[in-house]
Order: C-alpha cells, then sequence, then structure tokens
C-alpha cells in the first residue's frame, strides 16, 4: 500500500509536467532529453555515455543528461510525471507504476532475464543451493527479485523455514555478508567487484534455477509517447544501437562512462566495472528468436506478472498492453 500512496501521489504532482509539450530545441538543433537510471552510476550504464560519445545520440537529433537514480521504483515515477522523458528500470517497477495509475509504459527490452543471483563467500563450504539449508540469506524487504527468493530455494528441494530470511536496507546488506554475520544474499549478478575486499563471492543465478523474468527496460511516458512519438522512437533507436554496440566493444563503453563519470575513472574501480559489465552483457540480447534486439516478448510479461502476483510483489494483474509496446522498436518487424 505504501508503494501504492507513493505512486499516486507522484501522479498526482507531476502529471501537468508531462502533458504532451515537445522538449524545446537547442541552437544546434538538438532536442535536450533526459534518461532516469535505476541506482548510482556503475559499469551497467556505460552504453549510455557510449551512445554520448559515439555521436548515436546526436545523429538521433537528442541532447542526453543520464541522471542518477535511487531504485527501479523512483525512475518509474520522475518518468510517469514527466520529470524526466525516458528511464531505465525493472519490469516489476513498470507494473507497480502501470497498476497504480501512472501514465507510463516500457517501450523497449534492454535485458530479457533479470540477472539477480544468490551471493556466497569464495571461502564459503557452500558449493550448491541445497547447502544453504541451515544457513541465512540477507534480502531487502519488499524487494521484487528478493520476494522470489522462496520460489528459489524450493526449485531445488529446500521448504520454507529451511533458511533463514534475514532482513536488511542494500547497504546493510553488503556489510553484514562482508562481515560473516550471513552466509549469503541477493544481489545483481554483475555485483562481484562488490565482494573483493571481502576476499570474493561466487554467484547463483537464479535463472539458471528456474527462476525468470523479465529484465531491465527502457520506459517512458504516454503523453510524450502520443505527443512526440518520433522522439520515442529516435531515442529508443540510439539506446539499443548503444548498448548491442558495447556488447562487442565494452571497453570503449567503460571508457566513455569513465570519461563521464569520475567515480568510475578510478583504477580500482575501473578493473571492477570491467568485471562486473562482463557478466550484466550476459543478460543483453533479443528477447523474441527473430525479433529485433529490444523487441519485447508479450508471453515473458505475462509469465513474469504473475510470479509477482503469487509472490506478493504485485496485488493484481493488467493487460500487458497497457505496460508495454513494442511500436517502437523497428516497426516493420511488428
Amino acid at each position: 500500500m505504501i508503494g501504492r500512496r507513493i505512486f499516486v501521489m507522484a501522479l498526482a504532482l507531476g502529471l501537468a509536467a508531462c502533458g504532451g509539450s515537445k522538449p524545446v530545441q537547442t541552437k544546434d538543433g538538438l532536442t535536450p532529453v533526459s534518461v532516469r537510471v535505476e541506482w548510482l552510476l556503475s559499469s551497467y550504464h556505460a552504453p549510455f555515455f557510449l551512445g554520448i560519445d559515439k555521436g548515436f545520440y546526436k545523429d538521433a537529433g537528442i541532447e542526453l543528461t543520464v541522471n542518477e537514480g535511487r531504485g527501479s521504483v523512483q525512475a518509474a515515477q520522475l518518468v510517469g510525471s514527466g520529470q524526466d522523458q525516458f528511464g531505465f528500470g525493472s519490469v516489476d517497477a513498470i507494473m507497480r507504476g502501470a497498476g497504480a495509475g501512472m501514465p507510463l509504459m516500457s517501450v523497449a527490452n534492454i535485458m530479457p532475464v533479470m540477472g539477480q543471483a544468490v551471493y556466497v563467500r569464495t571461502a564459503s563450504p557452500i558449493q550448491k543451493l541445497q547447502d544453504l539449508k541451515g544457513k541465512s540469506i540477507a534480502i531487502t524487504p519488499g524487494g521484487a527479485n528478493d520476494s522470489l527468493v522462496p520460489l528459489l530455494l524450493g526449485n531445488v528441494g529446500l521448504k520454507p523455514g529451511d533458511v533463514k530470511l534475514v532482513s536488511a536496507d542494500p547497504t546493510a546488506k553488503i556489510r553484514v555478508f562482508l562481515k560473516g554475520d550471513v552466509d549469503a544474499m541477493i544481489a545483481p549478478a554483475w555485483s562481484h567487484s562488490l565482494f573483493d575486499a571481502g576476499g570474493g563471492a561466487r554467484a547463483f543465478i537464479f535463472s539458471d534455477y528456474g527462476v525468470k523474468v523479465v529484465g531491465y527496460n527502457i520506459m517512458a511516458a504516454k503523453p510524450l509517447m502520443q505527443s512526440d512519438p518520433d522522439l520515442v522512437r529516435r531515442f529508443v533507436g540510439a539506446t539499443l544501437k548503444a548498448w548491442d554496440y558495447s556488447r562487442t566493444h565494452p571497453d570503449e563503453a567503460l571508457d566513455a562512462l569513465a570519461r563521464h563519470s569520475p567515480t568510475n575513472a578510478e583504477p580500482k574501480r575501473r578493473a571492477g566495472n570491467a568485471k562486473d559489465f562482463a557478466n550484466a552483457l550476459r543478460f543483453v540480447g533479443p528477447a523474441v528468436p527473430g525479433k529485433p534486439y529490444g523487441f519485447q516478448s508479450a508471453t515473458d510479461w505475462e509469465e513474469s506478472q504473475k510470479l509477482f502476483v503469487t509472490h506478493g510483489v504485485l496485488t493484481k494483474t493488467l493487460p500487458v498492453d497497457q505496460m508495454m509496446t513494442n511500436d517502437f522498436v523497428a516497426p516493420a518487424a511488428n
């Protein structure tokens, strides 16, 4: 209920901001556009900066600003209220926003499957998920993927009560895990560098054990989609080009990130980013065989929504075509 109230408040406060007027162009004839990513700038945000530095956005008539976020839910709120034209975030946040009345939709898929993982320390005797019996896992209460942990454990034969779930916020999770206060923790599959100071960690990927939900997407507000569909199409095209290029040129992408983000230019951070970005790119690619990169699977959305409802992340279902569209991804392929 709290999440729904936040969405509704953001909708009421910001709906006028996305009322449909087209952005003013710069003196160079470019359209200023912002994209809100779901977290502090990290390795897997590098493709946006590569797109800037390679001129992909400029070629599309866009002057792009990348804004940091504090979670996919916040990104959805800011896009739905018109404070950012586009957002990058998880599918559950888009579903929650749409369910709360936010006028936003997913306009392209970046990661067909969410890369979430259970981490154990490298020195841990835990060699398989079944070894977690009698152990503890740090989770974030209300986190969509954390809510699927019981399903994950059930898929490997563990019962409720076999594993102790310890609630902690994202920062505290890392701290208690590195201290050894818990045996495992939940984090994205591209988080390995976070654990280097504690001797490293090994990951068990959710999707390898039958827990699959749609991953990260590009979202936009419906008023913008209606008032300036060409801008949405140009942004989606440039973004998909940047991500696709980054798959085969990861170092170029990380160099671009470092130029725009001094924190990510530090040698130690840059080395960690190389490892993390390689893991993130494992989850980047086409969602539907025979369709272009970015094209979204309605079936995958339906199955993800059912899982989220079953495990308490969502309270209701919506028709998928109210939450996602492929109209802006290579329309000729639809």
